[in-house]
């Protein structure tokens, strides 16, 4: 709220011409002066307050101190006055009213008057600001600069009657500067309201030397009330522009609400002493804790018309607020409390993020629990139960990890820099070790009402330590163990799955400080056994001895264990899982009441680690090998030979020395910097390779224990084997075969058995029939014997070539050995190209579509904007239909426009119809737009229809397409007869296909400017081809008939190229250009030289 006025100060001056002198012009002084004053009343919080930490330091103009720290004054010509929010706080002197300006900033101008309406019944006066940006007027003739007059004056009307006038007032003097002028215009009562006029009476001069603008700068509405603003806290200020040239922007530094603390609390020393009682006292405190408990409790700003001190969980909090209250590095060398909200709540929000806004202050959550509003923390927590496969549905813990890219390991925290007007600040953390394991992965947060760069470092420092250390989750099933723990609090998971033994059960029995267990453990003198009591508390207790399944204890619980309840045992070697429980659902399947309990990992030592930077040293939770594996040692090649059907056979042994946790063992080898060969996985020490050839072997083993965490390998060295030296024989045959776009292969191997160590064919291609050309196209495994070559283009020509690899690596003869490969090209049969075209065609939705009948249009009779004339006899309409559908994640629009007429009379019915269909739809995953328009007429059974068919279509698989299709249909004879065109780019195939399909029974290329003649170049009717002329860059032909004859494009009778007609006449020219050439018809074959000498005649004569 700010108040701002400025007062009339007109002083007027009279001069008088001094004597003698140039004639240079002379200049009045400003006569025209103004002061300014601001009144500025804000609102520093709800009541009540403790108020200013340090007085006048502690309020500040534009970022500076009223005073500083030696008392010394900063400004001048200024009042402050501060109330702290009381019920009973006296009205701040000076401000005797409550005003409210609008800003309204237009000239003043003789040619119109300024008419504000004033509604607000409420309103004592107004105040109209006025602005006078220069005032002077210059002598053309004697360049002397004195003041000018400008008068004006102020109506008012009342509930619309006439204007009265109620000020009458002039601008007379000299300025250069702005000067302001203020009148408060007293407002009688009214009705309805008022209508204020300001006239300006001396003429605007328009003129180059005179400066007469006026402003209306501002308007104010004025309540005359002296207002105490009770439980609120406020500070009223005034200033002039003698020492500001305009108004400050003003910040407080203030100790906030007074709120309800522990009685036995000290918040300045944040000391407790004695036993708490449960009782309150009023005092100022920023420990988070107490601040949530007053927000939930206060019936003006939080929720205390909705909860009760009884629905609260003060112990809880009690205990939260101790550990924000211990105080902690700096990062300084000094000391601070560890959690501490100094904030601002500027507007209502929602009150549960409010609630868990406050609880993140100190690392906490808020939920409703068994009737009390419960704040958890994430602070150092023993567990309060212990859950085993035995006291767990099916005995099954469900774990799941975190990703990997919520492993940060920077962290940006946001808080408010004290150092620096409270704006905010970014402190930056980082954790070394997290960023050398999973690089930089960065995280931003607000710390919520944080105002210390160490409580932001040590937020930071929380946030990348948990993402490191409690990267797992678990899940799982009780019974009424359920109902025993909450979200926050902290239990133990023995699993013996994920510990590698039993560490939990049932006691059978107890007496004293001796227990029987249900089962004999694994377990040591000096372990700690925790059991479950009747009350629902763990205990533990360290182990004295033990005898089987009875264990002796050290010292006897606080109550004998019933018979059944959970125990835990934990050692130096092996501890229990600790999770922190997120949430318990209650379900009720199949009758049986069950709870799911959800929890996140939990490791003590971050708290250290965060406050004092201590090294975090991660409990031992499982007796399985670890994650990092060992590999095997002395890997070792040798060999023995066996006569087989007498041949002689080597065969290859691998050995190594075991690995310590290692369970199995992966071998490979490879033959003379071969490629890698896995031999199958064996828990043994040694694997053979029967029938090896000669060469230079190398192995390499690694171990793999059991968590599946297989080693490096352990790489043996070269050694020289003496083995089959034979290379495998050569396949039999390779064919290939042209198919519609491809070439399939096949090829066949020796059938005398000694391709039986084949472990490969290599099919190599080339253009060229050069096996030095050829490539690689793939290797297959034995004993696949065939393959495709498909995607290609017909009149493609390739040759291929093949030979067999053995197990060994030796490599066989190329097939064929000598000369080109085998020719193999796509299919030239237009008959297959013809069915494949077909089945592409109709299974597309392009086709289909085009394919399809266009529909007969049916008036819907009903939409909006209708006109219908006429009765069923006859009609005409012209009818809209709209519509818009969205629920769910399904919107569809449509729109239908249709007109139509109808005849029926005694010789037949006749319609005719044009309807216009809009549509675009999305669900989940597509979207989809199509127009379709229709033309149709109809006179008993005939039928004529157009229609064109645009569509567009687009989902969330990467599925596109578009088409546009123009179908025009007849039906007549009973039968119906349909032609069109579609244009359409798909890729529901998998690729990208573009496409435009014509149907009809005849499809004709017309050139209408042929010299007066209708030409027909190009016709496809009854599935024949006609063609007036081509140029073909190649073709491929499999039947010809030639109507007269063929030649070549340089043909010359007797001189050069050839020519064949149809009478059986064959003559070729020699290329070489000497004249010769050579003739044939049905009886004779005759050879000429250049000079037309006949050389050569054989046949019939």
């Amino acid at each position: 709220m700010r108040r701002l006025y400025a007062e009339p100060g007109l002083m007027r001056m009279r001069g008088s011409k001094g004597g003698g002198g140039g004639g240079s012009g002379s200049e009045s002084p400003d006569s025209l002066h103004s002061v300014a004053r601001a009144k500025v009343l804000d609102i520093i919080s709800e009541g009540t307050i403790v108020g200013p930490v340090k007085g006048m330091q502690s309020v500040f103009l534009d970022g500076t101190p009223i005073q500083n720290a030696d008392g010394s004054i900063n400004f001048q010509n200024y009042s402050v006055d501060v109330r702290t929010g009381t019920q009973d706080q006296d009205y701040l002197s000076g401000f005797p009213e409550v005003e409210r300006e609008t800003a309204v900033g237009v000239p003043l101008t003789s040619d119109a008057p300024w008419v504000r309406q004033v509604q607000n019944a409420q309103l004592t006066a107004v105040r109209i600001r006025f602005g006078v940006p220069a005032l002077q007027r210059s002598d053309a003739s004697s360049g002397n600069i004195t003041g000018h007059r400008i008068e004006y004056a102020i109506d008012l009307s009342v509930d619309g009657g006439s204007y009265a006038q109620v000020v009458a007032g002039a601008f007379d003097g000299k300025t250069t500067s702005l000067y302001e002028r203020s009148h408060r215009i007293e407002l009688p009562r009214a009705k309805t309201g008022w209508l204020v006029r300001v006239r300006r009476i001396t003429p605007n001069a328009h003129s180059s030397t005179i400066a007469d603008a006026v402003n209306i700068e501002a308007i104010t509405d004025v309540i005359d009330r002296k207002l105490r603003y009770p439980m609120t806290a406020l500070v009223g200020m005034t200033f002039d522009a003698r020492s500001f040239s305009q108004v400050p922007v003003r910040s407080y530094h203030v100790r906030g609400l007074i709120i309800r603390v522990p009685s036995n609390y000290d918040p300045e020393t944040r000391t407790y002493s004695g036993v708490w009682d449960g009782t309150f006292r009023m005092a100022w405190s920023n420990n988070p804790a107490w601040v949530f408990y007053d927000l939930l409790l206060n019936e003006r700003y939080g929720l205390g018309k909705n909860v009760d001190a009884s629905m609260i969980d003060k112990w809880g909090l009690y205990e939260i607020a101790r550990y924000c209250d211990v105080m902690v590095p700096d990062g300084k060398g000094g000391l601070e409390p560890r959690f501490a909200c100094n904030c601002v709540i500027q507007s209502a929000a929602d009150a549960f993020k409010v609630l868990q806004d406050l609880a993140g202050v100190f690392r906490g959550i808020a939920y409703w629990g068994p009737g009390a509003v419960v704040a958890s923390a994430d602070m150092p927590s023993d567990p309060v139960y212990v859950y085993t496969a035995a006291n767990v549905i099916g005995g099954t813990f469900r774990y799941v990890g975190s990703e990997r890219r919520t492993r940060y390991t920077v962290a940006l925290v946001s808080y408010n820099d004290p150092t620096n007007q409270y704006k905010q600040a970014v402190e930056s953390v980082q954790d070394d070790d997290g960023i050398a394991r999973y690089g930089v992965v960065k995280t931003q947060v607000t710390a919520f009402g944080c105002t210390s760069q160490a409580q932001a470092h040590r937020l930071g420092r929380w946030l990348l330590l948990t993402s490191r250390y409690e990267t797992g989750t678990v899940s799982f099933q009780v019974g009424l163990d359920g109902t025993l723990v909450g979200p926050g609090q902290v239990i133990a998971i023995a699993d013996p799955r994920k510990a590698g033994r039993r560490i939990g059960g049932r006691i059978r029995s107890a007496a004293g400080d001796v227990i029987t267990l249900d089962k004999a453990p694994t377990v040591a003198p000096g372990d700690r056994f925790t059991a479950i009591l009747s009350s629902g508390i763990a205990q533990s207790r360290a182990v004295k001895s033990v005898a089987g399944d009875t264990l002796t204890l050290a010292d006897r619980f606080d109550a004998d264990p019933v018979s059944g309840a959970v125990w835990m045992l934990e050692s130096r070697e092996l501890g229990a899982q600790l999770y922190r429980v997120v949430s318990v659902q209650e379900s009720d399947d199949d009758g049986q009441i069950a709870y799911t309990i959800n929890a996140t990992q939990y490791e003590p030592g971050k708290y250290a680690a965060i406050d004092d930077g201590a090294q975090i040293q991660q409990r031992p939770i499982t007796v399985i090998p670890p994650s990092v594996q060992p590999p095997p040692t002395n890997v070792r090649l040798s060999t023995y030979s066996v006569v087989d059907q007498g041949i002689s056979k080597t065969t290859m042994v691998i050995a190594w020395d075991a690995a310590d946790k290692a369970v199995r063992y992966l071998p490979e080898w490879r033959k003379d910097n071969g490629e890698w060969v896995s031999v199958a996985a064996t828990g043994g020490l040694q694997v053979e390779v029967p029938g090896i050839y000669q060469g230079t072997y190398l192995a390499r083993v690694r171990a793999q224990n059991a968590l599946n965490v297989t080693s490096i390998p352990a790489v043996g060295v070269d050694t020289a084997l003496t083995g089959k030296t034979s290379p495998p024989s050569a396949v039999t045959s390779l064919k290939a075969t042209g198919v519609v776009y491809g070439i399939d292969l096949k090829w066949t191997f020796p059938g005398d058995g000694s391709a039986g160590d084949t472990q490969r064919t290599e099919v190599w291609y080339s253009r060229t029939p050069s096996r030095d050309d050829a490539i690689k196209m793939s290797d297959f495994a034995y004993p696949q014997a065939s393959t495709s070559y498909q995607g290609l283009a017909v009149g493609q020509v390739f040759y291929f070539w093949a030979r067999l690899v053995d197990t060994s690596g030796n490599v066989g003869p190329w097939y064929p050995a000598k000369g080109p490969g085998v020719q193999g090209q796509p299919s030239t049969d237009q008959n297959a190209y013809e069915e494949y075209f077909r089945g592409q065609i109709t299974k597309g939705s392009l086709g289909q579509d085009l394919l399809e009948p266009i529909g007969a249009i049916t008036p819907p009779m009903a939409g909006d904007a209708t006109i219908y004339a006429g009765d069923e006899t006859m009609y005409a309409g012209v009818w809209s239909l709209q519509s818009a559908i969205a629920e769910g994640d399904r919107a569809v629009a449509k729109k239908l426009d249709t007109v139509a007429a109808h005849l029926r009379s005694a010789s037949g019915t006749l319609t005719a119809a044009v309807q216009d269909e809009t549509q675009a739809r999305v669900d989940a995953e597509s979207a989809m737009a199509q127009q379709i328009t229709t033309v149709q007429a109809k006179a008993e059974e005939a039928a004529a229809a157009v229609q064109t068919v645009a569509q567009s279509y687009a989902d969330l698989n990467g599925r596109v397409a578009a088409s546009y299709q123009i179908k025009t249909q007849v039906t007549a004879d009973g039968r119906t007869y349909v032609a069109g065109i579609g244009v359409g780019v798909d890729n529901s195939s998998g690729v990208v296909e573009s496409q435009v399909l014509v149907s009809a029974s005849r499809f004709a290329v017309i050139d209408p400017n042929n010299g007066g003649v209708l030409g027909v170049p190009f016709v496809v009717q009854g599935g024949q081809v006609f063609l007036r002329q081509a140029l073909i860059g190649a073709g491929w032909i499999t039947n010809a008939m030639i109507g007269s004859y063929i030649q070549s494009d340089n043909y010359i009778a007797g001189r050069q190229g050839w020519r064949l007609d149809k009478s059986g006449w064959f003559e070729i020219n020699a290329a070489d250009g000497s004249g010769n050439r050579l003739v044939m018809d049905g009886s004779s074959v005759r050879v000429y030289d250049g000079n037309g000498v006949l050389r050569v005649r054989m046949g019939m004569w």
